[in-house]
């Protein structure tokens, strides 16, 4: 059996920008995924958002784009990616660390952890016992949505990002804020109150009604300052309300965790596991694209430094 000398779980922007690193240091690196495509959540959640904050891009980039460029980055200086690859187990064997996917073990001499937090999407609880088509996490085909009632519900970026895309393209356009304010950029919420989006603050979906095939047809909303319920149209609903940490993973391979499902890791990134180093969204930091990058490079160093030594650092 080869022993790499970097495995990377996970290839969203942490892994693949790990991975490049890596690779132009002369590691031998592998990248493993569990979907069937990598480019983590700009290319499975917003592939079609601009992103507007990374570096380098002064008028953005889509999601599925930046994406597509870390893998070719990361392709290109070396690495060797496998998708549909989902770790299940990493442990000390013998010197070397085994990683254990569904498919096969590996064995590697340092692992850098990138899998995200682990997210599932939340739903509103007025959500969570309908199961047909109309609700969704992302926007696919922006067309789809032409004429049609769309609720958003969010105050983040990824919800204010939704509605301005689909602001020209559907019959009407409402974002439900159940803060006072957004967390969403003070410039995309400039664009969507532009664009003719209305913005309803302090208020939240409590109640969905269907027509008689069982379709969504409209949603209850309440204002949370007057207590104030009513109902608007609704064709669609997109819910953009945060994500949930899966923990189980991170527990069952014996990872240190802090108060919200993140790892905990030093100054250098590495984890309570010796040999065993974090970037990205899992170490529940900054969660920004760029900072994941930028902690991707920060562990691919230091897991340089530990395997060849050079006679420069003391």
């Amino acid at each position: 059996m080869q022993v790499y000398d970097v495995i990377i779980v996970g290839a969203g922007p942490a892994g693949l920008t790990a991975a490049a690193n890596t690779s132009h240091r002369g590691l031998k690196s592998l990248v493993l995924e569990k979907q069937s495509t990598p480019g983590g959540l700009p290319a499975l959640i917003y592939p079609d958002k601009i992103i507007r904050d990374h570096p380098g891009f002064p008028v953005g980039i889509l999601g599925r784009e930046l994406s597509r460029m870390l893998f070719i980055q990361a392709k290109n200086a070396g690495a060797e990616i496998k998708c549909d690859n989902e770790v299940l187990k990493i442990e000390k064997a013998d010197g070397v660390i085994e990683v254990k996917t569904a498919q096969d073990v590996y064995q590697t001499k340092r692992v850098i952890l990138c899998t995200g937090i682990y997210n599932v999407p939340r739903k509103p609880e007025a959500l969570k016992s309908y199961t047909g088509p109309n609700v969704h996490y992302r926007v696919q085909v922006p067309q789809k949505f032409k004429g049609k009632n769309v609720v958003v519900a969010g105050g983040g970026d990824h919800a204010f990002d939704t509605a301005i895309q689909l602001g020209d393209i559907a019959k009407s356009t409402t974002i439900l804020v159940k803060e006072k304010y957004a967390k969403a950029k003070e410039n995309s919420v400039k664009i969507a109150e532009s664009s003719g989006i209305k913005i309803l603050y302090n208020t939240s979906l409590v109640k969905i009604f269907k027509d008689k095939s069982g379709l969504l047809e409209g949603v209850q909303i309440v204002n949370h300052e007057t207590n104030e319920t009513k109902t608007i149209k609704a064709d669609e609903i997109f819910v953009a309300i945060g994500f949930e940490p899966v923990k189980r993973f991170l527990e069952n391979n014996g990872f240190k965790l802090r108060e919200d499902g993140s790892v905990a890791v030093d100054k250098n990134l590495q984890t309570n596991i010796t040999g065993v180093f974090a970037a990205g969204d899992v170490t529940g930091e900054i969660r920004l694209i760029a900072t994941a990058c930028a902690e991707g490079i920060v562990a691919a160093i230091h897991a340089f430094e530990e395997i060849k030594k050079p006679y420069w650092l003391p």
